[in-house]
């Protein structure tokens, strides 16, 4: 290597050594400068403890916002002296929006006309409560374009713009930042629920965890449960968000004492050792179209939707399985059809199925396979009544398609009967072995109902 081109190897060497060393950490300064300087707040959330929102304009006020050790937000106020917890979602992107604001320029380096940008009597004004001190934003009007408002530091004259807007700042109230689940709790935990309605009570106990979930009806009377339902009520109530809330003492006690009987109670059982906490669900008797939940009397009551509040009764039925016939399609050997004109039946052999058992006529598989998976997930749609009479007012007596599944060695898995249409609500009356009474069902299964003579031969 000539000395000239080793030379040129040392100076790059340097240059790479000098931008490494020297330049970027210089650049990097100067963007982290910049940032910094665009930023309304120069601080992160980690640094905050609390923070009080003065608002100028209506409600007189102050509202301030404590985090304690654990990370969780409470709510206090002065007047009148109250201590909430608040909302940690609402706080949370309250603070995302502060914290992410830039100043996008400078319009008043004196701050010598404040009247012009609404500061003169700010509209809000923020104080922070830091480890290190304390730091004060004052807002004023909204800027020349939709979302941006005017701001200014305390202890300093400046004028800025920013890229907030009046939502992101001026919309906020105790309402906005309270606590709206009505109803906290850790479903994942929840071994027991008790579902009281003003017909029956209900009591569901759950075995395993994760995908092993099972949910199983102890009460009224024993029965496998819908886990969907089950899980989707469990979901419902965890999620139950308040519209409003009854604070004042004579309001609440006025209110309170016309809820008499609830239109729901649930009770949940949250794990081991732990006491068993209630939800009281109510429509409101002087006002039918207003519904309230309850927790405990130390709380307010929670005003909710009406329509969520009906949903959430749930009675025996929508928490039960709904299955006519309690079975897994694999362990179908053998399907008994009978109609007005046909009996006959239909017997798995490997990968075929045989008519009256056969070899040399064969149903086709695949329509037999999915039948028979239908068959045994057939559900209820409605219950006409757990106690039937005459079965002949449902065409049941004698009915006019009977499904019998029996396994490999024959022992009957369950059997399905339908009766007649009903007309108004487009369902087929039906009964089946897993539960008792007479039920609706949707009648689309029938139309696929395999013929003794419609089966293709090999």
């Amino acid at each position: 290597m000539s000395r000239s081109v080793f030379a040129l190897l040392i100076l790059a060497a340097g240059l790479g050594l000098y931008l490494w060393l020297v330049e970027m950490p210089t650049e990097q300064k100067r963007v982290a400068s910049e940032t910094t300087a665009k930023r309304l707040l120069t601080f992160t959330d980690k640094d905050l403890l609390a923070f009080t929102i003065t608002a100028s304009q209506g409600d007189p006020s102050a509202i301030e916002l404590i985090r304690d050790q654990g990370g969780s937000w409470s709510i206090r106020t002065a007047k009148p002296p109250t201590t909430m917890e608040a909302d940690a979602a609402a706080v949370d992107d309250f603070l995302r929006a502060l914290l992410l604001a830039q100043v996008s320029r400078t319009v008043d380096e004196s701050g010598t006309e404040l009247e012009n940008y609404g500061l003169a009597t700010p509209s809000v004004t923020i104080s922070f409560r830091l480890a290190s001190g304390e730091q004060t934003i004052r807002f004023g009007d909204a800027g020349p374009l939709s979302a941006t408002l005017y701001a200014m530091r305390k202890g300093a004259p400046q004028v800025f713009l920013t890229s907030l807007s009046s939502r992101d700042v001026l919309m906020n109230s105790v309402q906005g930042f309270r606590r709206k689940q009505v109803w906290p709790f850790d479903r994942s935990r929840v071994t027991r629920l008790t579902v009281v309605t003003q017909r029956e009570t209900i009591v569901l106990n759950r075995d395993g965890q994760g995908d092993k979930e099972q949910w199983t009806i102890t009460s009224p009377s024993k029965a496998k449960a819908d886990q969907p339902e089950v899980k989707s009520l469990l979901s419902g109530l965890q999620n139950l968000k308040a519209q409003g809330f009854l604070d004042d003492p004579k309001e609440l006690a006025a209110t309170r004492a016309r809820l008499r009987t609830p239109l729901v109670m649930f009770t949940v059982r949250d794990g081991e050792g732990t006491p068993d906490r209630t939800l009281s669900l109510f429509i409101d008797p002087k006002d039918t179209q207003r519904a309230y939940a309850e927790s405990t009397a130390t709380e307010p009551l929670y005003s909710i939707s009406l329509s969520l509040a009906k949903d959430l009764a749930k009675g025996m039925f929508a928490l039960r399985n709904k299955q006519l016939i309690e079975a897994e399609p694999e362990r179908v050997a053998t399907l008994v059809i009978k109609t007005g004109d046909q009996d006959f039946s239909l017997t798995r052999d490997g990968a075929h199925w045989l008519i009256d058992g056969d070899p040399t006529q064969k149903a086709d598989a695949a329509r037999m396979n999915m039948f028979v998976t239908r068959v045994v997930r057939l559900q209820a749609e409605r219950i006409v009544t757990d106690k039937p009479g005459n079965l002949k007012l449902y065409g049941l007596a004698p009915p006019a398609v009977e499904l019998t599944a029996a396994d490999a060695q024959g022992k009957i898995l369950g059997r399905i009967a339908f009766g007649k249409e009903d007309q108004g609500e487009g369902l087929t009356y039906a009964m089946g072995t897993a539960m008792p009474g007479v039920f609706q069902v949707r009648p689309d299964i029938l139309k696929d109902l395999p013929g003794k003579n419609d089966a293709p031969n090999p």
